[in-house]
């Protein structure tokens, strides 16, 4: 069973250790890729040997994050996850790592407690925050500001992609308030809010397209279903896929929107995106999924008809 550790504790016990690998998510996004560089960071500035493992190949457009630190070879000898609420979410890095995670930062209540040490806030609207807040309590441990704004720009990227650029309900004033203190260290942060949130790719505009002209309502349009086959997804970048989950919840009326991305055949990943009152990581908890209460996702095996058919059983008994 995982030792649950404060941020003082897990300062200390970085402290004593060396020869890091700092490790994220399958698929990752943008909280966990800025989650493990910024750490990775911070510990080098530290004097530590510190690296990323990504189990999956990012996102170009994050291409930024590695300013954050320099690559660095070694065998490593603490393992961290960072944004990593399960070991099975590791990916093709499970089979390495499962069995030897040293420490999880997290802020996922569904938290599965698979590593030796746990640094969880449920209350957090992102992993960054978490981040943030370590880097802090090391700065003061290592008696100087080991904060760089290129570490600053990354824990930015994962706080402002976690909450949608500030909209999503998990944002709180003490999100502003780190925000604001990341600001500080003058990076470009409207140049990364075009990045992150404005700028759309000509294959994101047709994937778009495509999704949006095969929605279909449920529940007298409380319930809106995009579908995106592995045809449409070939030659997708992940960030513009995971970008497509939020348009169902955008329209007026929808409560829930959902997202069929289909894996390989006869399974499909499902994201769940709520507005007020529905409990996403309820749903998907049904189906061996988790997340937060107004995001969450799972995986389904099953034709597309059968797995629609039984989301929406789940789904239907909470719209009102």
């Amino acid at each position: 069973m995982s030792q649950e550790i404060n941020l003082k504790q897990t300062a200390e016990l970085l402290q004593k250790k060396d020869d890091f690998a700092v490790i994220c998510h399958a698929s990752p996004d943008g909280d966990t890729l800025g989650g493990v560089y910024a750490l990775c960071g911070a510990l080098q500035k530290m004097q530590k040997r510190a690296k990323v493992v990504l189990p999956d190949a990012a996102s170009t457009r994050f291409n930024y994050l590695k300013d954050a630190a320099v690559p660095q070879e070694f065998d490593e000898k603490f393992t961290i996850t960072v944004d990593v609420a399960d070991s099975v979410l590791l990916g093709s890095s499970e089979k390495d790592y499962k069995d030897r995670i040293s420490l999880c930062i997290d802020h996922h209540v569904s938290n599965t407690r698979y590593a030796d040490n746990l640094l969880l806030d449920s209350d957090a609207a992102a992993a960054c925050e978490v981040v943030y807040m370590l880097i802090k309590e090391l700065s003061e441990l290592h008696g100087k500001d080991i904060m760089t704004k290129e570490i600053a720009a990354c824990l930015y990227t994962g706080i402002s992609t976690d909450t949608g650029c500030f909209r999503f309900s998990n944002t709180t004033a003490n999100t502003h308030r780190i925000t604001a203190e990341l600001m500080e260290y003058s990076f470009d942060c409207a140049g990364l809010n075009y990045l992150l949130f404005d700028m759309r790719t000509k294959e994101r505009v047709e994937l778009e397209r495509q999704a949006l002209e095969g929605i279909e309502f449920a529940f007298d349009g409380k319930c809106a279903v995009i579908t995106l086959t592995k045809e449409m997804l070939d030659n997708a970048d992940d960030e513009d896929v995971n970008a497509i989950g939020s348009l169902p919840r955008q329209i007026d009326g929808v409560e829930a929107g959902v997202t069929f991305k289909e894996r390989k055949k006869d399974e499909w990943k499902v994201s769940i995106r709520t507005k007020n009152y529905i409990d996403a990581r309820q749903i998907c908890a049904q189906f061996g999924g988790g997340g937060h209460q107004r995001a969450a996702g799972c995986r389904i095996k099953g034709s597309l008809s059968e797995c629609k058919e039984r989301l929406l059983k789940v789904l239907g008994l909470s719209i009102r």
